[in-house]
C-alpha cells in the first residue's frame, strides 16, 4: 500500500456497530410483511363512520396497507362502490376495502 491510498484509507466508511445494518433490515422485511387483522366489531364501527360521512359529506382519514406499508389519507368520500369493495376520496384516490385497516371523522 503507498502512502496516498494509506491516506485515503482514513476516509472509508466504518461500521463501528458490527451487524446492526443486518438487525435493521431483518426488522423491516418483519414489519412489511404484516397484514393488520381486524375484527368484525372494528368493522361494523368503520362502516358506521363510512357511512355517516358519505351522507353529511364530511372529510375521514383512512389508514391503509399498500406495498408491504401502513398509509394514512384524509379528503371527502366521492364515491362508495359496494360491489367492486373500493372508496374513492376526492382528490381522486381509490381504496380497495380489503386494504383499510382504519377509518377515522376527521
Amino acid at each position: 500500500m503507498n502512502d496516498r491510498e494509506r491516506r485515503a484509507s482514513k476516509y472509508l466508511p466504518f461500521d463501528s456497530l458490527k451487524g446492526l445494518k443486518e438487525a435493521i433490515e431483518k426488522e423491516d422485511t418483519l414489519y412489511k410483511n404484516k397484514r393488520p387483522q381486524i375484527s368484525e366489531e372494528e368493522k361494523l364501527q368503520m362502516n358506521l363512520i363510512l357511512f355517516e360521512c358519505y351522507s353529511k359529506n364530511k372529510a375521514i382519514k383512512i389508514h391503509y396497507y399498500t406495498e408491504g406499508k401502513m398509509m394514512e389519507y384524509s379528503g371527502v368520500i366521492q364515491r362508495i362502490d359496494i360491489l367492486n369493495k373500493y372508496i374513492v376520496l376526492l382528490p381522486k384516490k381509490k381504496f380497495h376495502m380489503e386494504d383499510i385497516y382504519q377509518i377515522t371523522m376527521r
